[in-house]
């Protein structure tokens, strides 16, 4: 892995913004297994290669929507000869009919999460861990994620903060997200930077911060 340094790199992304609005119309109607599933190109591969290398025992997602990419989790998982995966999948409004044993769906909120997932569950949950915060892309929504989990997290593990990359969206309903997710970790990193990683080999894989995650995709040190 190639880290950067947490305080020397911006937040925009290689792609021009024309592309990435084409690019947003396909990923806006992806599915797997018949349902959405909303991951872009890029970070379907980038994940991939994360899940790979990692070899994480425990997703936890924070936004489950139709519960495509809980799916897709779990069974890229398996795929990679994982033991016994599990996924946790965390929404404040669940819409998702998936039946999976090994994905548990659970009704929450961002800003709230120790009211569901308490110190017990926690500690009993097989690391390597990864962790997609993917809720709402809004700013205190993000870091009241990053902020739970730093406790949680052990060296090695990792958080991914999805969808920065709405900054760089023409459309006038992005705005409404003030760039949430990269304020939330730039502010994170600030404080905490010492304790994590950006991984470049990751952010850069296709051209600086050509994923839906710019600077978003972080190692625990």
């Amino acid at each position: 892995m190639r880290a950067a340094p947490v305080g020397d790199r911006a937040f925009e992304s290689a792609i021009p913004a024309q592309v990435l609005d084409r690019i947003q119309h396909g990923t806006m109607r992806t599915t797997y297994r018949s349902v959405p599933f909303y991951k872009s190109p890029f970070d379907i591969s980038l994940y991939l290669e994360l899940l790979g290398a990692l070899a994480p025992r425990t997703v936890i997602e924070i936004g489950t929507k139709f519960g495509g990419s809980a799916l897709w989790f779990a069974d890229m998982m398996t795929a990679q000869g994982i033991h016994s995966p599990r996924v946790l999948s965390i929404d404040i409004e669940p819409l998702s009919e998936v039946v999976d044993p090994r994905i548990t769906f659970i009704t929450g909120d961002a800003k709230r999460l120790d009211a569901v997932l308490p110190l017990d569950l926690l500690e009993a949950l097989r690391h390597p861990l990864l962790v997609v915060e993917d809720s709402s892309h809004m700013y205190a929504e993000s870091t009241a994620v990053l902020e739970f989990f730093h406790p949680v997290l052990e060296t090695g593990d990792y958080i991914v903060v999805e969808d920065g990359v709405v900054n760089q969206l023409s459309g006038e309903q992005y705005r409404r997200y003030e760039n949430g997710p990269n304020r939330a970790v730039a502010d994170f990193l600030a404080v905490h930077g010492p304790d994590y990683e950006i991984d470049a080999d990751l952010c850069d894989r296709f051209g600086r911060n050509a994923t839906y995650n710019p600077n978003g995709w972080l190692r625990r040190r």
